[in-house]
């Protein structure tokens, strides 16, 4: 064998250390590390996080806040006390009970709500609108006309409407919300699954014999999450302020327990005596609704192919 075909052999065989292979090319990361690492750039999503993370830890931990109950501890001799008082750092209401204790335990029934509504929501109007989008036909009609008829009506009209119907408490309005919620993620389901079902792989998914539901949920619909996690998120905040509105007409909970909408309810009689039960509720609503805002702004950014370097 010659000498030349002995070096073309050692060539053929020898090995390249991967360590020098792409030194110059970018790192490779995956594709949710990317999604973060575009998300912990946005400033104002990362104080939307801290903001959520501290409001929902102080309600969880509400009683190693506060001492005070907030439904039965009434001292009728320390009513509307001013912010700052020694027993009461945001002051208390006309029966004497702790606004800080009250905002906290409120907290919990706003924020559960919230979560409570945007889940039920985002699953009943991602069900719709996967097989709305996905069979078409006389089924697409059906349930669009079905949403067009619940889209035709003022969002906080047609709440307000169904709670006279079903009666004051916080359950009816959870109902309420679910009910003229999920037209919305319906719509925006539709219209992802329309653009996706075309596609190649789709049809090499047919092909192969696979059954609709698995094309569907399994090969249609994760391509399909960036928007609806999005609209899950706002939605959050949406329902928060909804809620407050209902509360602040008098058709949720009990006007004796703690929930924001009602507080502000009962400080319309004190708008300038006492300004503080109106403002600390005002300020909790506005930040939560802010801070699942600026989250959501986030995560469409964040999720967004387009914003990738």
């Amino acid at each position: 064998m010659s000498e030349v075909t002995k070096k073309i052999q050692e060539h053929e065989t020898e090995t390249i250390d991967p360590g020098i292979i792409g030194e110059e090319s970018l790192p490779i990361s995956s594709m949710w590390k990317d999604i973060l690492r575009r998300f912990r750039h946005n400033r104002l999503a990362v104080i939307g996080v801290f903001i959520m993370t501290i409001t929902i830890f102080m309600c969880i931990s509400a009683p190693l806040f506060t001492k005070f109950d907030p439904v039965l501890d009434m001292q009728l001799m320390n009513r509307l006390l001013p912010v700052g008082s020694p027993e009461h750092i945001l002051g208390t209401d006309d029966l004497g009970r702790d606004i800080f204790s009250r905002i906290l335990y409120g907290g919990r029934v706003s924020l559960l709500t919230g979560l409570i509504v945007s889940i039920f929501t985002m699953i009943i109007g991602v069900f719709i609108g996967c097989i709305s989008g996905y069979f078409g036909g006389w089924l697409d009609n059906f349930f669009m006309r079905i949403v067009d008829i619940f889209l035709a009506f003022p969002f906080l009209v047609l709440a307000i409407a169904i709670m006279a119907a079903l009666g004051p408490s916080q359950k009816n309005i959870i109902l309420t919300l679910v009910i003229v919620g999920w037209p919305s993620f319906a719509r925006l389901t539709r219209g992802q699954i329309l653009s996706l079902k075309e596609k190649e792989y789709i049809e090499a998914s047919k092909a192969s014999g696979f059954s609709h539901a698995r094309i569907m949920f399994f090969h249609i619909l994760p391509n399909a999450l960036a928007p609806i996690i999005v609209m899950a998120t706002l939605r959050i905040g949406g329902t928060i302020m909804s809620a407050a509105s209902l509360n602040f007409l008098g058709l949720g909970v009990d006007s004796s327990l703690p929930e924001w909408g009602v507080m502000l309810n009962q400080a319309r009689d004190y708008m300038t005596s006492a300004p503080h039960l109106s403002i600390f509720p005002g300020v909790a609503i506005s930040l939560s609704v802010l801070s699942m805002n600026w989250i959501g702004d986030g995560l469409r950014d964040a999720l967004d192919p387009r914003m990738r370097k």
